[in-house]
């Protein structure tokens, strides 16, 4: 008897890419062939406090870390701020002389989270120090502290996730944009990709209303990331009325 799920097809067409949180790898014939290529990595779920308070902060400092090796610089040169941009946006392939308002939408809020991250990159850290202190010292328990730990971790992860795929998939768009073809596949595959952006803007909205509400002195430091957002959340939906009515297989 065949046990083995159905594939769903095409769900990787329209999906994250965030192998690590799929529940439907199994019925994925990218995450297979990643599989049997050796390049899916599994995480070990029942960490302990600590140790997901020092993966936390590994992921917080992975961002500027990730920056420096891919330039190369002698010695112990670190490249600059703009240097660090530039290279995201190389990365991404912002084209150099043609500009669209979503692509310079995307472009802006990858600039303004990745400064924002830069800035609070010890953030995770100074606050799973204070509740192990708090914890130590008996004013609370590893129960009540772990999933302030953990909602934080989370949104700190889906931000840094989305702020670089919004982009990759808004530049991706546009390029078919500029080039608009009347094959009907074509263009509900199109939507579909739509759909994953606004997807993408969705959770990093809610990824960032976490942080305020753990940490609320934050606020006014992230009322403009959200608006940069917001607003291309509202651009999407007024060039694209229909991506968000669009079925992504397996996905919705």
């Amino acid at each position: 008897m065949n046990t083995q799920p159905e594939l769903i097809a095409g769900i990787y067409n329209f999906c994250d890419a965030w192998c690590e949180r799929c529940l439907l790898t199994r019925r994925c014939r990218s995450f297979q062939l990643q599989q049997e290529a050796s390049l899916a990595n599994s995480q070990n779920p029942g960490d302990k406090l600590i140790q997901q308070l020092t993966e936390a902060l590994n992921l917080t400092k992975q961002y500027v870390e990730n920056l420096s090796r891919k330039q190369d610089f002698s010695g112990t040169e670190r490249p600059t701020e703009d240097q660090a941009q530039q290279l995201e946006y190389n990365a991404i392939g912002f084209p150099a002389n043609k500009h669209h308002a979503l692509t310079n939408l995307a472009k802006d809020y990858l600039q303004q989270s990745g400064l924002w991250l830069k800035e609070e990159k010890n953030l995770l850290e100074q606050i799973g120090q204070q509740q192990i202190r708090e914890v130590e010292l008996g004013l609370r328990t590893q129960e009540n502290v772990m999933p302030l730990l953990l909602a934080l971790k989370d949104a700190w992860d889906m931000i840094r996730w989305y702020r670089t795929l919004i982009p990759v998939k808004a530049q991706s768009v546009v390029r078919a944009l500029q080039d608009p073809v009347d094959d009907t596949q074509l263009q509900n595959y199109y939507l579909g990709k739509i759909k994953l952006i606004l997807v993408s803007i969705d959770r990093s909205l809610l990824a960032w209303q976490t942080i305020i509400q753990y940490v609320p002195e934050k606020t006014d430091g992230l009322l403009e990331l959200m608006a940069l957002l917001s607003r291309q959340r509202r651009e999407w939906e007024t060039f694209f009325p229909d991506a968000r009515a669009f079925k992504r297989p397996g996905l919705d």
